[in-house]
């Protein structure tokens, strides 16, 4: 891990979130689907110092922009067993953990995928559907959900639930860890009261036509380029005069924090939103089983510490955002966030934020600082990157095990300053993410980076590293217990493309009683036809 780590930091400045074959980072969703084909994977993989024979066909289908799914059947076969060797070892052997509770067989499904998620367009009804790999899951603002990976542990896979409805006036967000079990949940109402309370006022004004009430049903010029009730009422001139202006407009992409897409048609009414939302965990472990030695029980058939006593551990807060400005080379979006989980005493969180992106579609910044006051018992982001394992073992990790919750439980409610900050840089196709997290405290520091780095039209360098729990920010880049990543390098050749992936993970080791973060290498060769 260390190696490709190297490889790829030192192009920290020259990132991209391009859709091209081979990521490990991209935001879950539309960005992440690929095209459509039949392919498959096939090379070896080295973990915990033994070799695996990988395969993978993959099938991929896409229903025009909207709708597509993806499925998978990845298989590693024991070639090299060296010491200690496994139970029942033999060559040929399929991986136990891969395939030893009901929860695994779902690694089949990539994703199915139908709309784009968090796409507001004024004027019109947006929604979407995801389903499979997740690796950034949110709702909101992301106080509450952020960058959910659902797919941290080689020993389990859970593929998650993203979807969404939005409209001019109301909207609703739903989350979930896993569409086997829905352990973990999360839902966000908003509302525009503004645009809601101009609706309302349009009824009662005497000067107000049937043509104007028409246009409240929506006049926004669509993909098509239908025309506004006036313009079909109006001269040829007038006809013609928009359409060749819908002809130029350009659609232009989005991020999940800003709202380029709105600039051509963003009333000032449209803009103030309030949300509430709450996430839960509908049994968070609170204590767990042990053995006369000290290490976890497991359960049956599961790769979970069997637990003894769980609890709903729930998060609600209430949001408000304003976008100021909504240009095209200037957006300014403050928010506030205020958030507490029921059951603690007192544990509560307040979050200032804004999102300023500045530049054009292709060269942009944007920059997302977030300042937070809180208490002590309070976990901001409390639904993470790292919860598939902080559930049962906190962060940082150390033996035996504690869940997240039983800490917090016993944590007073002092108050905490602190901040999160996050930047996005986007240079045509080149693209990076870096965000970090800090409170002055030992072992409360946090830090986030990806890129996608496409060099030429057949390289391709990709990676993401998080790592939570750490004391100095000397110690962000250092690979332990407390680190997870994956990262790749691959080159075309014709209709093949060699790869070289690390992906870091945890699973459970008993023997050592806690989860352990470890790397996988593989060296693949991938192929096959798209159509």
């Amino acid at each position: 891990m260390k190696f490709l780590l190297t490889q790829v930091l030192f192009l920290l400045f020259l990132p991209s979130f391009l859709l091209l074959e081979a990521q490990v980072w991209v935001p879950t969703g539309t960005e992440s689907r690929r095209a459509s084909a039949l392919q498959f994977d096939a090379g070896g993989s080295s973990f915990q110092k033994d070799y695996y024979g990988y395969f993978s066909p993959n099938f991929t289908y896409n229903h025009g922009n909207n709708f597509g799914y993806s499925f998978s059947l990845p298989i590693n076969a024991l070639a090299v067993d060296k010491e200690p060797l496994q139970l029942d070892s033999k060559a040929g052997k399929i991986r136990e953990m891969d395939y030893n509770s009901k929860n695994d067989y779902s690694r089949v499904l990539n994703y199915i995928s139908y709309g784009t998620y968090n796409q507001q367009i004024p004027g019109k009804v947006t929604y979407s559907a995801y389903t499979g790999k997740m690796v950034d899951g949110y709702i909101g603002h992301g106080t509450i959900v952020n960058k959910y990976q659902s797919s941290s542990r080689f020993d389990s896979y859970n593929p998650g639930v993203m979807a969404d409805l939005n409209t001019d006036y109301v909207g609703v967000q739903y989350f979930a860890n896993s569409v086997v079990n829905f352990e973990v949940n999360a839902a966000r109402v908003y509302i525009k009261p503004l645009a809601i309370g101009k609706s309302i006022l349009s009824l009662f004004d005497k000067s107000s036509d049937l043509v104007y009430l028409m246009n409240l049903r929506g006049n926004v010029l669509d993909e098509s380029g239908r025309l506004s009730v006036e313009e079909e009422a109006g001269s040829e001139e007038s006809k013609a005069k928009k359409t060749e202006e819908t002809r130029k407009k350009e659609i232009r992409p989005y991020n999940k924090d800003s709202r380029m897409e709105l600039v051509d048609n963003d009333p000032w009414y449209n803009r103030l939103t309030i949300g509430y939302t709450r996430a839960w965990d509908r049994a968070a472990p609170v204590q767990m089983s042990y053995n006369t030695n000290g290490s976890p029980v497991t359960e049956k058939n599961l790769d979970n510490p069997k637990t003894t006593q769980v609890t709903r551990a729930s998060v609600e807060g209430m949001d408000i955002e304003y976008r100021l400005l909504n240009l095209p080379f200037v957006e300014f979006t403050p928010y506030l966030d205020i958030n507490k989980i029921k059951g603690l005493d007192g544990a509560q969180g307040t979050h200032y934020g804004s999102i300023f992106r500045l530049g054009t579609k292709d060269l942009n910044i944007i920059l997302k600082p977030e300042f937070r006051q809180m208490t002590a018992n309070y976990a901001p982001m409390y639904f993470d990157s790292f919860y598939e394992v902080e559930r049962f073992q906190k962060f940082p990790i150390s033996a035996p095990l504690r869940p997240k919750y039983d800490y917090l439980e016993n944590q007073s409610n002092a108050k905490v300053t602190g901040y999160y900050h996050t930047i996005y840089v986007n240079f045509y196709h080149l693209g990076f993410e870096f965000a970090v997290e800090d409170y002055g405290l030992k072992g409360n520091k946090r830090v986030f980076a990806a890129a996608y780095i496409p060099l030429g039209s057949s390289f391709l360098m990709s990676f993401y590293y998080t790592k939570k729990g750490y004391e100095s920010q000397g110690k962000a880049f250092d690979l332990d217990n407390n680190t997870q990543a994956a990262a790749e390098i691959s080159k075309s050749f014709g209709p093949i493309v060699l790869r070289l992936q690390n992906y870091r993970k945890y699973y459970l080791d008993s023997s050592e009683k806690s989860f352990i973060s470890i790397d996988e290498i593989r060296f693949l060769v991938s192929g096959g036809i798209s159509f």
